[in-house]
């Protein structure tokens, strides 16, 4: 993904929410940078490094990412044992990685776009915003044949970016996105727009020839490519998780981390 040139770990206002329910989501936003004020290997990667591979830091910069990579994999590493070996089902599903993530990257200081998006639905479920959900970015590919025109194969390639989405506790549905990395708040559709801006051509032509290659990999004899037409379009996958889920991820916010709550 393409990074526009903000400051990820420092808030800084992108826009100005017109509708209360966005003007909500930006004091949560805010609220969640301060209290996790996470630094990313990705951001320096995909800017930093990109942007600046003529300058006499890139090698010192590229260290700091790497360490800060390493971190951040360790971070990941100890969410997964979490969660393999939590008492029940319930820690299992959220909030035993929810928890061992957000500990590991507070002692680091370290978070790629995963560990921001945890930290951001945990702080909204420790101020009440249940109907908030952890989400990825995906490229969902079609492919249709051309006789028919009937639709044969689909598939959601996931594209490595997390956010939250959420109603705020006033919309009907979850039509908000909180996008803690990319350090914004919209609309699903405004947010829709703003990624289709940042996925690179790359990123899409992978995504198709990877939903390509797992539709003809079905066939002992591939049918003939030219027959079909594959189509894309990006959208946002939810990650499910219960009321009860985030009430004691919320509790254990409110507990150990009192700035995450909004006064």
């Amino acid at each position: 993904m393409n990074i526009p040139k903000i400051q990820n770990y420092k808030y800084q206002p992108v826009f100005q929410a017109r509708k209360q329910t966005l003007k909500d989501a930006d004091k949560v936003l805010r609220t969640s940078k301060n209290t996790f004020p996470f630094v990313s290997s990705s951001y320096i990667r995909s800017f930093y490094l990109s942007s600046r591979s003529q300058s006499k830091n890139y090698e010192q910069a590229l260290r700091k990412a790497n360490k800060i990579l390493t971190d951040i994999n360790a971070t990941r590493t100890r969410a997964g044992y979490a969660e393999c070996f939590a008492s029940n089902a319930q820690d299992r599903r959220l909030v035993a990685p929810y928890i061992s993530t957000i500990n590991s990257s507070m002692n680091s200081k370290t978070g790629n776009c995963q560990e921001q998006a945890r930290a951001m639905l945990a702080v909204l479920a420790a101020n009440g915003y249940y109907n908030s959900k952890y989400a990825s970015l995906v490229f969902d590919v079609s492919i249709i044949n051309k006789t028919t025109h009937e639709i044969v194969y689909t598939e959601d390639v996931a594209l490595s970016h997390a956010l939250v989405l959420t109603n705020m506790n006033k919309e009907k549905d979850l039509n908000i996105v909180i996008d803690p990395w990319l350090n914004f708040v919209d609309s699903k559709e405004g947010a829709i727009g703003r990624y289709k801006s940042l996925v690179s051509a790359k990123d899409l032509k992978l995504a198709y020839n990877k939903a390509k290659r797992n539709f003809f990999s079905k066939y002992d004899f591939p049918p003939d490519e030219r027959n079909y037409v594959v189509i894309g379009k990006l959208k946002l996958s939810e990650f499910e998780s219960t009321q009860e889920e985030l009430e004691r991820l919320g509790e254990y916010i409110k507990l150990n981390f009192p700035k995450a709550i909004i006064k």
